[in-house]
């Protein structure tokens, strides 16, 4: 009560004797004021909008001239929106959102809705999670928030796991467009994203093909980038850890009256590492930009124009006899249009977006002539509708195409002479959703594909939720499929003189249903959920061996198997303090080939990740410590091989269980607009290391952080 005297009497005295008209912000479990917070004003008549950022003393000036609308966020809490006056001050305390519920996502729906109002199971990743795990990549935050991912080395670079499935069934996106895979395996290198520019990043679990096709049939993570909200703004990080690794960034956004332009630059680089154990990672050199301008030339009307650049270069260590690295480069260029009605309820978007992929040798003892391996193209072009009403439902449909080729040179990937592969697809999906009453919500919604390599595939979908008093219930059945990649349809090649590889042109495609079921409960400070899943895959895509007369294994791609996928996930985070925040997560899953009845390659039955975040003050200076832990069973190896003879047998191994620790420190200073921010961390803590990962051991990073608004 006495907090609230003092509060009253400060709005009073600043009404009174204050010659500004301000719009001040609390904290409405302690009273303190909120610095750095967005403000946003739209006029209601003219459209005309402002922004601006509060004060140390969380206090922000009123500029509009005629009745408009506000919105103020800030990380970490809860967004207000509501209508002021010109020249009248006015004072708001602003909730924490201790379980992101009110964070906003579109990929579970297409549509914008609250994370507590998504019937599909989604996990969202902050700004504010990004920002107090100190991660410097997309994968390090992935693997501390989400049960049962895992990535581990193989020949083809750094592969992702979830529930069991490796990252050809998980569909990678960047602001709703889809990432495409540069290899067989299905592995992308998530470094080509500029991780300082990232605001979020949206995983929905399971089956999600009605929407997106291809490949989404065990999850899809969608990297949300941020939009600037001020006139001018801008930042620049550099960090240094173990083993010569640096990264570098410099970003520079503007927020005009119709116009935001937004810029980043960043290298990454490492000396690499080869350990006794195995573990491996090449020396590289990554280089990126990305550039995004947005045009409003009226409220309704709005188009988007991104173009993003990259070079991945890999080294041979310097005892290398190696005369020969590799380079990689990506262009992705992409538009995006829509029209919106009046009242808002109806939105026609277009888009279009082209991806290149460029991989060379590059020849030392030629002074590093290119030599070019092969190229990928990509393009995707999109036509969706969205219709909402002001009642119980909503509607989504919309046409698709997709093209995909592979040009090969030198490589010989597809046999002895250059050639050329091609695919393309035609699209046409549509989504329902339905409030039967208060609480209670449905979706149905379908794709209908037709693929020129394998005719048609049809993909349903149905999700429920049923919120009653604390508790919510999703429940959900769908079907995915994921397409036969280019290299599994036409790959014909030797691996250095290890074995060949062969595709077949007369795969079709895996198809999957997915069935879950979750409970979430949801009281004050705790926030707990309980899911399980059964995912059933047909058809499967399956790379297997056979001794070749001269004793080499051989691989064929061919549709022999079915899996069946089960397990459970369990999260959990609980407010100790109001300083001090508990997350862990659990999950189980038996992902068995059905015709052989073995694990499949480099499941995981069970993993877990922790955090402890203790968000405290010294002199009322604030700071950010956490601790964090990921930790799993054995990665287990199990395959059938048929040795010359034609007799089958089993082969078996497994790594060591994982157990990483990390800890990480965060000191920000903020004067005025201005903040600096120091990061101190130690991943690896007691030092694991195993061949099966891609992980050096201990390292330290130190990082520093300079943002102006």
């Amino acid at each position: 009560m006495r907090y609230r005297i003092l509060l009253f009497l400060l709005v009073v005295f600043q009404a009174t004797f204050s010659q500004s008209v301000n719009i001040t912000l609390y904290d409405r479990g302690n009273n303190a004021p909120l610095p750095f917070a967005n403000l946003c004003f739209e006029e209601i008549t003219t459209g005309k909008k402002y922004y601006r950022t509060s004060s140390e003393n969380g206090i922000a000036d009123n500029p509009i001239e005629n009745r408009a609308l506000i919105a103020i966020s800030f990380v970490g809490y809860k967004t207000i929106t509501d209508t002021v006056q010109p020249g009248v001050s006015k004072t708001y305390l602003m909730e924490q959102d201790l379980f992101n519920m009110e964070q906003v996502v579109v990929t579970g729906t297409r549509t914008p809705k609250r994370l507590a109002d998504v019937p599909v199971q989604t996990t969202v990743i902050t700004e504010a999670d990004i920002q107090k795990a100190g991660a410097v990549s997309p994968m390090e935050i992935l693997q501390d928030n989400i049960p049962g991912l895992v990535s581990s080395s193989n020949a083809m670079g750094n592969n992702m796991r979830i529930r069991g499935l490796n990252s050809r069934y998980i569909l990678f996106l960047v602001d709703g467009e889809r990432l495409v895979s540069e290899g067989a395996g299905g592995n992308i290198n998530l470094d080509q994203i500029d991780f300082n520019t990232v605001e979020r990043i949206e995983v929905v679990n399971g089956a999600a093909s009605a929407l997106y096709g291809s490949n989404a049939v065990g999850a899809v993570i969608n990297i949300i980038t941020k939009k600037p909200v001020h006139r001018f703004e801008g930042g620049i990080s550099t960090s240094l850890q173990s083993h010569n690794t640096n990264k570098a960034q410099l970003n520079f956004g503007s927020n005009l009256a119709k116009t935001t332009l937004s810029a980043s630059i960043f290298r990454n680089r490492t000396d690499g590492y080869d350990l006794p154990e195995g573990a491996m990672s090449k020396p590289h050199t990554d280089y990126g930009t990305d550039m995004k301008i947005s045009y409003k030339p009226s409220p309704n009307v709005s188009i988007d124009l991104n173009n993003r650049l990259f070079q991945h270069e890999l080294f041979n260590f310097p005892e290398s006899m190696n005369a020969v690295h590799r380079l990689e480069r990506k262009v992705t260029l992409g538009g995006n249009t829509s029209v919106s009605s009046a009242n808002a309820r109806n939105n026609l978007s277009a888009s279009i977006n082209f991806d290149k992929f460029y991989k060379y040798d590059v020849m030392e003892r030629k002074d590093d002539q290119l030599e070019k391996q092969n190229d990928i193209t990509y393009i995707s072009s999109r036509m969706v509708n969205t219709y909402s009403s002001e009642e119980r439902w909503e509607a989504v449909a919309g046409i698709e195409y997709n093209y995909e080729e592979i040009s090969t040179d030198s490589s010989k990937i597809l046999g002895p002479d250059p050639a050329v592969k091609r695919v393309g697809d035609g699209n046409i999906f549509a989504q329902y959703q339905y409030s039967f009453i208060e609480g209670f919500e449905g979706i149905l919604g379908g794709r209908f594909t037709y693929n020129e390599q394998f005719g048609t595939a049809l993909s349903p979908k149905l999700s429920l939720m049923f919120k009653t008093g604390k508790f919510v219930l999703r429940g959900g059945i769908g079907t995915a499929f994921r397409a036969p990649s280019l290299q599994e349809l036409f790959y014909n090649f030797n691996h250095n003189g290890s074995f060949w590889v062969y595709g077949n042109p007369n795969l079709i495609p895996e198809k999957g249903l997915y069935n879950s079921l979750s409970v979430e409960y949801t009281r004050g400070s705790l926030n707990a959920s309980l899911s399980g899943y059964l995912n059933q895959i047909r058809d499967k895509i399956t790379s297997y061996r056979v001794i070749s007369p001269l004793g080499q294994p051989d691989r064929y791609y061919t549709n022999v198997s079915s899996s069946t996928l089960q397990g459970i996930d369990f999260n959990i985070s609980y407010v100790l303090l109001r300083q001090l925040v508990l997350k862990s997560t659990y999950s189980y899953c038996d992902a068995r080939d059905n015709s052989t009845g073995l694990q499949l390659t480099s499941n995981v039955k069970h993993s877990a990740t922790f955090a402890l975040t203790w968000n405290g003050k010294v002199v009322q200076s604030p700071f950010s410590l956490q601790f964090t832990g990921r930790l799993t069973s054995p990665i287990l190896n199990e395959y059938m091989e048929t040795d010359e003879e034609g007799i089958d047998r089993t082969i078996s191994n497994s790594s060591k269980s994982y157990n990483i620790w990390k800890a990480t420190f965060i000191k920000p200073f903020r004067i005025n607009a201005h903040l600096l921010e120091f990061t101190f961390k130690c991943d690896n803590i007691f030092n694991f290391s195993d061949v099966y990962f891609t992980n050096p051991g201990r390292q330290y990073l130190a990082g520093l952080r300079y943002k102006f608004r």
